[in-house]
């Protein structure tokens, strides 16, 4: 029997229409608890580089947290896994809301789907019963449409659906996977390999108890968690987290397109922020968490006939890069991303990118089908979204992503393409900021996500304040790193021992988020995690499979993902040139507060960071790393491959 697990997987091949149901592999679950281990092991051993993005060959693998739909506080995420047209390696994003708990219910970890249906079809799962259903009537049409008729004609209450809109079945790069109430499958093209699948729906329906081996130990050991979590819910929204960097004068807040933006238009973003704080408290008609979650962070709002579900408050992406400062125009932008399942983030940085370059005089009216692409103008952007996600005219140009787009456009378009191994980033200039390029450069989502903790925003407080943060009980790093935390905090990065080190630390407890399925808000990149400890993440564990397992064991499961995740990339051909950023990062500027950094210093990062994370000198795990890893069959194939030219490993005999 299985405890915390649902204990099952369902192979779905949509080339030959078959459902398989296998019972799950206990010791893969045990090496590596679920969601992004698991998935990453899957895609290891399935999805070799030969493989193409968009061939039949490559995987879709939804897979739940090992702590997913249990009564531990935010443990919702769904992990979705595969291999990314636009970056063309391994990539993964986290859905919340109540998908994974419900797929849980139904009796299923895992979901892997291969091939590629020849029709339109949804996955129907309801307990036991699963079938792929005929979607032709839903292809083209909106997300929000097709969870309706979906619900219509399964007369099912209480469903959960993931799906695509055009985005997806038009294989856009930045397409997501789209949920209810705001959640979603956002970055690296997810979105598109599902509807290159011809896979337009998802939808679980569970009503089974999920068992936990020891409930008693797991209810005790969430009660001070949800605790926790009522500082987190009236501290963070209101004096930590002010609008994604806006209100608190991050210089790159404009977006990356645009390195001699004015003062004053800098100015309106910063009250653009301010103002929304207010406009969405009026117009809002409730707020909406995750499953099992205290602190809901989404905001419904009515819109066109239906409601926008939404962190639209500070998910500004798309007002920072076209510069229309109207929160009604912030709603319908957040909106058309949901209905056609846009990647907020790449989407607005398609268009920016072209509004730039259009500035620039690189492209023209002839290139733009007749626009002319100006910061501030609202129907421009919305023709752009439209054309994108049909892949007409223009927005074909740019619907493949930055890097692609810019090969297409030429006339030195590549100069102003601002991407981390082929996607486009976070709407931010680091330049002000520089600790936070090397996640940015190194982690495998390719932005900052999973490198950054929210300690970071306490860490440049006073004295006073992270001693009060310390006896709080939020501090989650060990004892030896309170000397960097209490000492005086240096953004530059160049004393960046204690910069890589928290870095490598937090990728670690982000690795083991997850797996587990908790949502990151609740164990690091929160500024006060209720989750607020390793070994308190190795006790829920425990009590809900019955491994025995403590804090070490723990550390070696994030590790082991660590280096799995790196060496697929590595078989990929990721090598130490892709871990950079874009040329800007090290130009000289004399504006305050940029810094300026060489790729010299950049350079020690990396060194420092890649012998920390027992890599070689291109950033691919050592065969040694590889080996106490329990990753021997990962040491074996990039052996083989040429990649390691090490002797093997000794063999120890008794």
């Amino acid at each position: 029997m299985f405890y915390g697990w649902a204990g099952a997987t369902l192979e779905i091949d949509l080339s030959r229409g078959s459902i398989e149901k296998e019972a799950a592999d206990r010791n893969l679950l045990e090496t590596f608890l679920g969601g992004k281990g698991v998935n990453a092991k899957i895609l290891w051993d399935r999805v070799p580089p030969e493989v193409d993005a968009y061939s039949p060959d490559n995987l879709l693998i939804v897979g739940t947290g090992v702590l997913t739909g249990t009564m531990v506080p935010s443990a919702n995420r769904t992990i979705i896994t595969f291999k990314s047209p636009v970056l063309g390696i391994k990539y993964y994003c986290t859905v919340g809301g109540f998908f994974g708990g419900k797929l849980k219910a139904a009796g299923y970890d895992t979901i892997v789907f291969s091939g590629k249906s020849p029709t339109p079809v949804y996955l129907w799962v309801n307990d036991d019963h699963v079938e792929l259903r005929d979607a032709s009537h839903l292809w083209g049409k909106g997300n929000e449409e097709t969870r309706r008729l979906i619900q219509e004609e399964l007369e099912v209450d209480d469903i959960e659906i993931l799906s695509i809109g055009l985005a997806g079945e038009n294989r856009i790069g930045a397409a997501s996977i789209e949920g209810s109430y705001s959640v979603s499958a956002s970055r690296g093209g997810g979105g598109a390999v599902m509807g290159d699948k011809k896979l337009k729906a998802i939808v679980v329906h569970g009503t089974k108890d999920i068992n936990v081996f020891n409930g008693s130990r797991l209810f005790e050991l969430s009660e001070p968690i949800l605790e926790r979590s009522i500082i987190k819910r009236e501290m963070q929204w209101k004096e930590m987290w002010l609008g994604a960097g806006l209100v608190s004068g991050n210089p790159g807040a404009v977006g990356h397109f645009s390195g001699d933006v004015s003062a004053e238009v800098k100015q309106k973003v910063k009250d653009y922020a301010r103002m929304t704080k207010g406009y969405y408290k009026g117009v809002k008609t409730r707020d909406v968490a995750c499953f099992n979650c205290s602190t809901p962070c989404k905001r419904v709002v009515p819109f066109d006939g239906y409601h926008v579900a939404g962190k639209c408050q500070w998910n500004t992406a798309g007002v920072i890069n076209s510069q229309v400062m109207d929160p009604n125009y912030g709603v319908k932008f957040y909106a058309l991303c949901q209905k056609h399942g846009f990647d907020d983030i790449s989407l607005s940085q398609y268009i920016g990118f072209a509004i730039d370059l259009y500035r620039r005089g690189i492209l023209t009216k002839e290139d733009t089908d007749g626009m002319e692409l100006a910061w501030g103008n609202a129907e421009v952007v919305y023709t752009l979204i439209d054309k994108i996600a049909r892949r007409e005219g223009f927005g074909a140009v740019l619907a493949d992503g930055l890097y692609v787009a810019a090969q297409r456009i030429g006339r030195g378009a590549e100069n102003y393409t601002y991407h981390t191994k082929k996607l486009e980033p976070l709407p931010f200039d680091v330049r002000g900021l520089p600790h936070r390029a090397l996640p940015i450069a190194t982690i495998d989502k390719a932005d900052r996500t999973r490198g950054l903790s929210g300690t970071y925003g306490v860490w440049e407080r006073s004295l006073e304040e992270r001693e009060a943060y310390i006896k709080a009980g939020f501090f989650q790093y060990p004892e030896e790193f309170k000397k960097y935390f209490l000492g005086e905090f240096d953004p530059s990065g160049r004393d960046y021992e204690a910069m890589i080190q928290f870095m490598s630390y937090n990728e670690e407890i982000l690795a083991l988020t997850d797996a587990a399925g908790f949502c990151f808000f609740w164990t690091n990149f929160g500024v006060f995690p209720p989750v607020n400890n390793r070994s308190l993440m190795a006790e829920l564990v425990s009590a809900a499979t019955g491994m025995d397992i403590d804090e070490a064991g723990l550390t070696d499961i994030a590790q082991r993902i660590g280096h799995l995740v790196r060496a697929y990339n590595v078989r990929e051909g990721i090598r130490r040139k892709d871990d950079d950023m874009a040329d800007s990062f090290y130009e000289k500027s004399d504006k305050p507060p940029y810094r300026q950094i060489d790729r010299a210093l950049f350079n020690k990062w990396l060194d420092r960071y890649y012998e920390l994370k027992e890599w070689d000198r291109e950033g691919s795990p050592t065969g040694e790393a590889l080996h106490k890893a329990g990753l021997d069959y990962v040491r074996q194939d990039l052996e083989r491959r040429g990649i390691l030219a090490l002797p093997p490993v000794p063999v120890s005999v008794p």
